[in-house]
């Protein structure tokens, strides 16, 4: 990248050669960008870590006496790095950027729940009926199943040994699931 302002070759937020803070990317990987690896089994610390050492260099009270179109880039610094904390501190949000590129779900087209899976939610419902209160709980474990189950993919791709195309499936069950324990929770 080249320095807007001196025309030097710029690898960061500020130049060092003229120390103009430089516009930021269109499409910042939250991992680069808060220089932690790119992993699913990350350490929350290190995001905070990263997250700060970044922003003392892009904050914007340290351009507020530089000219506006700095200013400005401090204020898109500065957003662009709390949706990176935002998605890499949210395990689902990272397991589905990990996975797919992109850390919410496809509006449309995403994974089809197995018919299956449908099925056993189904018989849920109908023990619930029968002893209120058995959805929820089979909901939970079934939650934590699908938990480990991501937490199995990921260190089996982290080690060399896995691959990523399970992960938007469970996601999509885990979301399921986790909306029947908020639905009868209340």
């Amino acid at each position: 990248m080249i320095c807007y302002s001196c025309n030097e070759a710029v690898r960061g937020p500020v130049c060092v050669g003229c120390s103009a803070l430089q516009p930021p990317g269109l499409a910042l990987d939250p991992f680069v960008l808060l220089g932690v690896p790119r992993r699913f089994h990350l350490d929350g610390a290190k995001i905070d870590e990263g997250y700060r050492s970044m922003a003392k260099r892009v904050h914007p009270d340290k351009f507020a006496a530089r000219p506006a179109v700095e200013r400005r880039m401090s204020l898109q610094w500065t957003a662009s790095l709390n949706e990176a904390r935002r998605v890499l501190k949210d395990p689902d949000k990272r397991a589905r950027l990990l996975a797919t590129g992109q850390a919410e779900p496809r509006e449309k087209g995403g994974p089809k729940l197995d018919p299956a899976f449908l099925a056993e939610i189904f018989d849920w419902r109908e023990q619930d009926e029968e002893s209120p209160g058995a959805l929820s709980d089979l909901a939970r474990v079934r939650e934590g199943d699908l938990r480990a189950e991501l937490d199995t993919i990921f260190t089996a791709w982290e080690s060399g040994a896995g691959d990523l195309t399970l992960v938007e499936d469970r996601l999509a069950r885990l979301k399921y699931v986790t909306g029947l324990v908020r639905e009868h929770v209340s």
